[in-house]
């Protein structure tokens, strides 16, 4: 990697990442991550990564994808923003998190973490954070916690 900070200094160096969105760009995955065998349950690099390319679809990712004609812009950043705000604080306490705590870096990575949840561990999302589990049942028209048996 290569970046230049705000004060003009270039720096390099190498970073290991399980998966990246590259803004108005590709998407690149670690093989390994990607595989299901390895993943932690809850964790799913690439739903991860695809919810950023959807967040991006209306500029910088930033939490809010283009919902379709018939949701709410508000009732979404509500849902959230509470969900976020909550997640955030418990992630700066002792308290034990229900998500990954990367959650808690922005709304970008916020919908993705809770992205993968929805699909990996529907009925936790659905406890923890009912409202954004329906703006996420109504983003992505499914309601797969209706499908977990176990």
């Amino acid at each position: 990697r290569v970046e230049e900070d705000e004060d003009g200094i270039v720096h390099t160096g190498y970073e290991e990442l399980d998966g990246e969105s590259m803004a108005g760009g590709p998407m690149a995955l670690s093989w390994e991550e990607a595989d299901p065998e390895y993943a932690e349950p809850g964790a799913n690099v690439v739903l991860h990564e695809c919810a950023h390319k959807l967040d991006e679809l209306t500029g910088d990712a930033n939490g809010l994808p283009p919902l379709h004609r018939n949701m709410s812009i508000r009732d979404w950043t509500d849902a959230f923003a509470d969900a976020f705000a909550h997640f955030e604080a418990a992630a700066d306490s002792t308290e034990a998190l229900a998500f990954d705590d990367y959650a808690a870096t922005d709304p970008a990575e916020f919908f993705a973490v809770m992205t993968e949840a929805f699909f990996d561990t529907p009925r936790s999302l659905a406890a923890e954070y009912p409202r954004v589990y329906a703006q996420l049942e109504a983003f992505y028209r499914q309601d797969p916690a209706s499908r977990v048996t176990r």
